[in-house]
């Protein structure tokens, strides 16, 4: 939960680069957001990259908050980054991180060897941690540190994807080898700032209001899931351990449909346009009167070749009329 903002707050940029952010369409959603009365309560069940939050708040829209991620690695940065002092030890950190890698610019051969073991140190710090949590006090310092190697990794690594393997260990592959800025120093103390009265939660989306129940009128649900493929031989997105594969997608279509058949509820949902989502988040739904279906373009440019970068289409749906030039109603 988070207290009423001060509308006066400059524009927050999200401190981590995240595949499928919604930086591109913040306007989208700005526009959506202007339909309903402001300051309103803000839930955000898969939280990632955070770019709506951060946007949404910096222009006042929100007065309070409830934020969650299925990642706890995710978790523990943003809570890192709420409190000033374990922010202050983060920065500390970061930068020697940075320098070091930062150093190594001209032997790439070197700097891969030493991503893969920096790596490889987080994987084993950050189970050790897990299992020392188990029966002892949460060291300070520790997760101050983790924050750092998680946000460096976010930085170092392929495009800033995030994927773990059976195991729960990290393994994305070094990115390009070119001199990075881990943080900018006023952002992310702002950044910081906004998550102060944030307590994140590390669940299952379905554990989190409003899909446990009853919500303030005055709110705005937003809902971004991992994506369903768009062919065949792509494969379902699997960021974290427990994954969200088919069944997950169909589980979440039928929340869905319990969700927006309550008229408090303020709804706005992204997936990709294709036409599996169609069949779970808009056939399924065609009776009630409130589904308000779009569609628009955006240009990718995630992708490991180049083939796979370009336009594609994505789906929005709102239970609420959106006006906005970009988007095509179906």
């Amino acid at each position: 939960i988070i207290k009423k903002v001060n509308k006066k707050n400059n524009d927050l940029t999200p401190p981590l680069k995240w595949v499928g952010g919604k930086r591109k369409i913040i306007d989208v959603i700005e526009s959506a957001s202007q339909g309903i009365e402001t300051p309103f309560t803000y839930y955000e069940p898969f939280f990632g990259g955070g770019a709506i939050f951060f946007s949404l708040f910096s222009k006042g829209f929100i007065q309070n908050a409830y934020l969650n991620d299925v990642v706890p690695q995710v978790v523990n940065f943003y809570n890192v980054l709420s409190d000033q002092t374990s922010r202050g030890l983060l920065k500390v950190e970061a930068k020697k991180i940075e320098k070091k890698f930062n150093n190594l610019n001209l032997d790439i051969e070197r700097r891969k060897i030493e991503y893969t073991k920096f790596r490889e140190t987080f994987n084993d710090n950050w189970e050790n941690f897990i299992l020392e949590s188990k029966n002892t006090k949460l060291d300070f310092e520790a997760r101050a540190k983790l924050g750092a190697q998680f946000l460096a990794l976010n930085k170092l690594g392929f495009n800033g994807m995030f994927r773990v393997n059976s195991k729960g260990r990290f393994n994305i592959p070094m990115g390009s080898p070119v001199e990075k800025k881990l943080f900018d120093n006023d952002n992310i103390d702002k950044v910081g700032e906004a998550l102060s009265s944030v307590k994140f939660n590390c669940n299952d989306y379905s554990e989190v209001k409003p899909f446990k129940g009853a919500v303030n009128s005055n709110n705005l649900i937003f809902l971004d899931p991992p994506y369903i493929p768009n062919s065949k031989t792509a494969n379902f997105t699997d960021y974290s351990v427990e994954g969200f594969n088919k069944d997950s997608h169909i589980k979440l279509s039928n929340d869905f449909s319990k969700l927006i058949e309550n008229d408090n509820n303020n709804v706005l949902f992204t997936n990709n346009f294709n036409k599996m989502s169609l069949e779970l988040f808009v056939d399924k739904n065609k009776k009630n009167k409130r589904l308000n279906v779009y569609k628009f373009d955006i240009t990718k440019t995630i992708s490991a070749k180049n083939s796979g970068r370009g336009n594609t289409e994505e789906l929005l749906i709102s239970t609420f009329p959106i006006n906005h030039e970009r988007l095509k109603e179906i």
